[in-house]
């Protein structure tokens, strides 16, 4: 279990942002159903410690997730932060897609000045076996330990309560459904609610100042939505002839990379090579990017 809420001489001002998934859902025997915004977590939660100030911008199945609802997120989080001073915020998450919306906060969240800290179930809380609530014990003391920055807060299947950066941390893994950070580089563990710094985990700066970039999100509400990025995976028999990149909706083509950072680099004649994908983005105006690899990493020549 998670340990016991920390004594303070002050309530912090939390606002706690729902948007579903496994977190807000029950066990019915035979199926997870969604239930609504989960307050089974407020069950408990000291008033002399913490003041919490709720809202569900969302009621979804993480799975379900997409870039206008993401939008609808971060935007709800912008105007909920500019009504009330607030000590930190609490995400429930569902887990399918948690990492993907952390990466974003991470950008848009991490100069505002307050711990932003996201949280998943792997269980209902419902269920006896779930670890929702004591992620969520978890994330409340972080964020009495720590004045800024975005992390995951998550039990891994191992019992370790870890907290990862935002900004590194990576999708969950299918067979454990633990999140990882890159390159081990998590940033540190809880134990009976107290933070423990990774040694080796190194920072990273902020985007600049989140009010600015969050009023920025804010004033595209008005403007058309537009699906405007491809996004391609590495893998064997990839034949970029087949696939319409140069429809005129896609401006911008991400080509990931094989874990070695490497790629197909057949002669560019070839559909399956990453020259022939190049010559194809240069002659439609598409700006194609390589999804990135550590420099340390020793390059391969390909003949």
């Amino acid at each position: 279990e998670a340990g016991e809420f920390m004594t303070a001489p002050r309530p912090l001002n939390i606002l706690l942002v729902f948007t579903g998934g496994t977190i807000a859902s029950r066990d019915s025997g035979s199926v997870y159903e969604m239930i609504g915004a989960p307050y089974l977590l407020l069950s408990g939660v000291p008033a002399d410690l913490y003041k919490l100030n709720t809202c569900e911008p969302l009621e979804i199945l993480s799975e379900n997730m997409t870039p206008s609802m993401l939008f609808h997120l971060f935007c709800a989080i912008s105007k909920e932060f500019s009504l009330k001073l607030y000590d930190g915020i609490v995400v429930a998450h569902g887990t399918d897609t948690l990492a993907y919306s952390a990466q974003l906060a991470h950008i848009l969240l991490s100069g505002l000045g307050v711990p932003v800290i996201f949280v998943g179930s792997k269980l209902p809380l419902n269920n006896p076996a779930s670890d929702g609530r004591a992620n969520f014990i978890n994330a409340l003391s972080l964020i009495r330990q720590v004045t800024h920055g975005v992390y995951v807060v998550s039990r891994a299947q191992n019992g370790t309560d870890y907290v990862h950066d935002a900004g590194k941390v990576m999708q969950a893994s299918s067979q454990t459904d633990d999140f990882q950070s890159y390159m081990g580089q998590y940033a540190g563990i809880m134990i009976n609610s107290l933070y423990q710094t990774n040694p080796s985990y190194k920072p990273q700066s902020s985007f600049g100042s989140s009010r600015e970039l969050l009023s920025r999100l804010t004033s595209l509400a008005g403007l058309p939505s537009q699906e405007t990025v491809l996004v391609l995976d590495a893998c064997v028999g990839m034949n970029y002839k087949t696939l319409n990149l140069i429809r005129p909706e896609y401006d911008f083509i991400i080509q990931r990379l094989y874990h070695s950072g490497t790629s197909c680099t057949a002669p560019r004649t070839s559909p399956y090579s990453l020259l022939y994908l190049q010559k194809l983005c240069k002659e439609n105006f598409k700006r194609l990017f390589i999804a990135p690899i550590e420099k340390n990493r020793t390059p391969y020549r390909s003949e």
